[in-house]
């Protein structure tokens, strides 16, 4: 009885913890800039001057956010190189899988079917950017998925 008042108060300190550094849990873990999406994927990537970050889909992905933000850099860019996300409606990606990007304060965009972040209109963003894939599952498109790689534009 007494291990588990401990382990509540540790767990409860330990959320206050994180209250008063201003994190709520939600933006997922830090670390390696360059990573494959799970079934269920949330990550934080810290992009700086040499930091190049490439992230894939895999078969099994359901749904990856990534939340990408800048340190020693003033612009980050997106590009996408394999790109096939399914969806029936090619003009406002509403029927299916998406793949959205928000960068700065504007509005998030969706793209789908062939239609993709590349080197010809790559996102580019100049404060925070937030990407993130859906999925629903079905076996009509089993090399379905995505690998976008970001990187700093300028210094």
């Amino acid at each position: 009885m007494r291990t588990h008042t401990l382990v509540f108060v540790l767990i409860a300190a330990l959320k206050c913890a994180q209250a008063e550094d201003g994190k709520d849990g939600r933006e997922g873990q830090t670390l390696a800039p360059s990573f494959t999406c799970g079934k269920y994927t949330t990550r934080t990537v810290l992009i700086g001057s040499g930091t190049t970050s490439v992230v894939k889909s895999n078969k099994g992905t359901m749904r990856c956010t990534v939340l990408y933000k800048l340190t020693d850099c003033s612009e980050m860019k997106m590009t996408c190189q394999k790109f096939y996300v399914d969806n029936r409606d090619p003009y406002k990606c509403k029927r299916g899988d998406t793949f959205n990007v928000k960068s700065g304060g504007g509005k998030p965009r969706a793209y789908c079917k062939r239609n993709k972040p590349n080197e010809r209109f790559p996102v580019l963003s100049s404060g925070n950017m937030k990407m993130w894939y859906t999925a629903s599952g079905g076996k009509r498109y089993p090399k379905k998925g995505f690998s976008c790689t970001v990187m700093c534009s300028k210094v």
